[in-house]
Formats: structure tokens, C-alpha cells, sequence
């Protein structure tokens, strides 16, 4: 049990790049980690960080085992947690990486399904580039891109619905669409997940025009914004213009052309595709959609 525990600071303290911070997290002193730190090192025999005043940082080799020590941490929580007959799926910790754009929907879905599994951590990381869960120590990507790493498997989630969209007050100044390919001579508010070039589907082919966007962000609440401000153009999920549309603060465009749906994924390193708590978290967000986890 020595040995686990001194294995479970050694991960702390990886997370949080921090003795003092992961020492808070259990409720003990930094020399405490730094005790159970050294002496994992010394079984591992391999040095884990690099240790300066200011920081804590891993090295090369531990970046290629830290992935692998996470994860047996978080079984060994599982199987006591079987043995207390709890649910496994419902204990231990989980961290995610969600994209910018839809962080806060998919903040609010998760959260919702961490108040249903009170036994649950889960730490929640923002990023907007590509990530190999296998290889930087996530137990899930989200993304709405079709990505391919080794030893990783892509689960889709659910369908992520478009509307192309724009405020009354600008389609007063400027002439409505009837074709993806005047959107080229509008002003366009892009989505850096969806980036610039949009897809339609017409009455009788698919098609994508290139848009060169007035503004492009990560953030799904500032095209939005922009929008309701008369700003030009924007291709944005239904779920989030949803009472827009219903108070006609935003119209949607180009009924023959409807903008093509994108499958929301999730990347899963295959090593943690049996854990019941990986799955019980890929489960709940399958069955469910984005406005389910808002109204939750």
C-alpha cells in the first residue's frame, strides 16, 4: 500500500505540476509529496521530474509513464470500489479535454452527470488543438473533428446540428443569401472548430464554399454575440441559437441548403477502454444531447 500511495502523489503532483498544490488536494504538507514522490522514484528507478525552485516539470521519461501510472491508480480506486459493491463506474477520477468553442455545454452536461455520481473527480481541460489522450494523460478528447492516433479509439457521441443564421438589422443592410456561394461576398462570423470552410447540403448534391470570416474564435458565445449585434453571417449549433431563433432575434438562411451535421467524438486511449468509470461517462453523453445537459 506504501508503494500505491507514493504512486498516487507522484500523479498528483504531475497533474498539477505543483508539490504544494497537490498536497492541498489530499489535505498534507508538500513535504509529505515530496517524500512519497522520492521514494516512487527510487522504486520506478527513473526520475520523473525536474526540480527547480519555481517549478516542477517532467522529464522525458516521465511524460512516457506518468499516462500508464494514472491509470493504474484509477483501477486499483475501481476494484476497491467493486469490492465495497459500489458501482466502479460511478468512483475515481477522470480528466477530459473539451474544446474552447463548446466548453460551457459540455461543462454543464458533465457536471450534471457528476451530481448523479457523487463518488466521481473529474478535472475538465480546455483546449482548442489537437490532443493525443494516449500520450498527454487524458482519459477522453472531445472533439467535433475526426482525429486518428495510435492505440486510440474514436467513439462518437451524438449529432451536432448547424443553423446559418444572421440578426434582422444586418439583413436589412445586405441582401439574404439564396446560395453557399454568396456567402462569399457577406460579412462571415466563423467558429475556429468549424473553421472556413462551410458544408451544405442541397436539394440534389452536397457542396462547401470557402468563407473568409470577419471574425474567427473558440469562443462559441462571442460568434453569437457577434451575431445578435447585426455583425454579419454565423454558422452556429442549434442548440445554442435556439431562443434566438424563437424571438426572432436571429432568422435562419438559405432553406434549400442545409448546413451538414458534425458528429461529436470522443478519443479514448485503448488501454482505458474497459474502465466501467470511462465508459459510464461515454454512455451518459451518448444518450444524450447538448440542450439535455443545459436543461439538466
Amino acid at each position: 500500500m506504501d508503494l500505491l500511495e507514493n504512486l498516487r502523489a507522484l500523479v498528483l503532483v504531475a497533474q498539477y505540476e505543483s508539490f504544494s498544490l497537490a498536497a492541498r488536494r489530499i489535505g498534507t504538507s508538500p513535504s509529505v509529496m515530496i517524500k512519497r514522490v522520492n521514494a516512487a522514484e527510487w522504486r520506478l528507478k527513473v526520475q520523473v521530474f525536474t526540480r527547480t525552485t519555481r517549478s516542477v516539470t517532467l522529464t522525458d521519461a516521465g511524460r512516457r509513464i506518468v499516462p500508464g501510472l494514472q491509470t493504474l491508480v484509477q483501477d486499483f480506486d475501481a476494484l476497491l470500489a467493486s469490492f465495497r459493491q459500489e458501482s466502479p463506474g460511478a468512483t475515481g477520477s477522470i480528466r477530459i479535454k473539451v474544446p474552447s468553442d463548446f466548453s460551457a455545454t459540455l461543462g454543464t452536461m458533465l457536471s450534471t452527470f457528476l451530481r448523479e455520481n457523487s463518488g466521481l473527480r473529474m478535472e475538465i481541460v480546455r483546449l482548442d488543438r489537437a490532443v493525443n489522450p494516449e500520450a498527454e494523460g487524458f482519459d477522453i478528447s472531445i472533439d467535433i473533428q475526426s482525429l486518428t492516433f495510435p492505440q486510440v479509439t474514436e467513439v462518437p457521441l451524438f449529432m451536432l446540428d448547424f443553423v446559418l443564421c444572421a440578426a434582422p438589422a444586418y439583413l436589412s443592410r445586405y441582401e439574404p443569401p439564396v446560395h453557399p456561394r454568396e456567402l462569399q461576398r457577406h460579412q462571415t462570423l466563423a467558429l475556429e472548430s468549424v473553421g472556413k470552410k462551410w458544408a451544405f447540403r442541397g436539394p440534389d448534391r452536397m457542396l462547401t464554399v470557402d468563407v473568409d470570416p470577419r471574425l474567427v474564435t473558440a469562443d462559441a458565445q462571442g460568434v453569437l454575440d457577434a451575431a445578435l449585434n447585426a455583425q454579419g453571417i454565423a454558422l452556429l449549433p442549434a442548440y445554442l441559437i435556439e431562443q434566438a431563433l424563437k424571438s426572432n432575434a436571429l432568422l435562419p438562411l438559405m432553406h434549400e441548403y442545409v448546413p451538414v451535421e458534425t458528429w461529436v467524438t470522443a478519443l479514448v486511449p485503448d488501454s482505458k477502454m474497459g474502465s466501467p468509470r470511462i465508459q459510464s461517462v461515454i454512455d451518459w453523453l451518448s444518450s444524450r444531447r447538448p440542450q439535455d445537459g443545459a436543461n439538466a
